[in-house]
């Protein structure tokens, strides 16, 4: 099953204090992360927030769920497509596939550390992507939220709270 949809898309970005690449990151990082970053900080973050609404496929095919769009000048990857997917089965595991003038494949699995590569027009570079928070409710309420945290090797870490929302 195909259908075209409407996807908005809300990403809160700051700078942590913290590298992911030279230490190991507690079940307790939120709540470590949080306590470190001030109060002005995540308001400043907030007022700073990226919304896109876009055009967008959905596709549901063998227990497989995908949300397709195509990146704009706005989010400055113009030109690449960008794909969230998980497994019906396992929706805490999403995937982000990005193709194009910038491609990826970032893994998203709450609690957990993964280790990407992320190719530009210039060069690659290896990311570290830890995942705070997944909450994935697109098949109840249409809408997924992604907290993550994300270093290029040797630059700070940044983290991201991410929210999808659909509508038909």
């Amino acid at each position: 099953m195909k259908k075209n949809i409407r996807m908005k898309i809300k990403s809160i970005r700051y700078e942590m204090p913290e590298l992911l690449f030279s230490q190991a990151v507690s079940e307790t990082a939120e709540e470590m992360f949080d306590m470190k970053i001030s109060e002005e900080i995540l308001a400043s973050a907030e007022d700073d927030a990226m919304v896109i609404n876009t055009d967008g496929i959905l596709s549901v095919e063998d227990g497989r769920v995908d949300f397709a769009y195509d990146e704009s000048e706005i989010t400055g990857m113009e030109g690449s497509k960008t794909s969230l997917s998980y497994d019906e089965s396992n929706p805490s595991l999403v995937t982000m596939i990005r193709t194009g003038t910038v491609s990826t494949s970032l893994v998203f699995e709450q609690g957990k550390r993964h280790h990407c590569v992320y190719k530009t027009p210039y060069m690659p570079f290896e990311v570290c992507v830890h995942t705070l928070k997944v909450d994935n409710k697109l098949d109840t309420e249409k809408s997924l939220y992604i907290d993550y945290i994300i270093e290029i090797r040797g630059a700070k870490a940044e983290r991201t709270k991410l929210t999808m929302t659909y509508f038909e």
